[in-house]
């Protein structure tokens, strides 16, 4: 399986991006892309598509943290891996739901404001 993130990175570095509308990959910027580029894209799309969800998650999930919780952007990051990671396989679900919100309550309660 090919790293979607990778596959991203690079694309981003020749000008260009994808993003998603939608069920459809959209390539901004296809004119920037070496050839076989988009080949390469079509035969990832769903590896793509897939990173590009869980990416807008994560920096939906992080900006309604650093915004309306009042976290610093760094904090908002950690917070927002944490909600979103799972339960390592030695720890039960009902113990790492306990571990994230306790680390929520910490982050929450230390004077780490963004500064506004």
């Amino acid at each position: 399986m090919a790293d979607a993130g990778k596959i991203l990175d690079r694309i981003r570095a020749h000008g260009a991006n994808v993003m998603l509308d939608g069920p459809k990959l959209v390539i901004v910027n296809r004119e920037k892309l070496p050839a076989g580029a988009l080949d390469f894209i079509r035969q990832h799309g769903k590896e793509i598509a897939a990173f590009l969800g869980t990416e807008s998650e994560f920096e939906e999930r992080a900006a309604i943290i650093e915004f309306d919780g009042g976290l610093s952007r760094p904090a908002a990051e950690y917070l927002t891996h944490l909600l979103l990671s799972s339960a390592p396989t030695d720890i039960s679900p009902a113990d790492w739901t306990w571990f994230v919100g306790k680390a929520s309550q910490v982050l929450d309660s230390v004077p780490m404001r963004s500064a506004a």
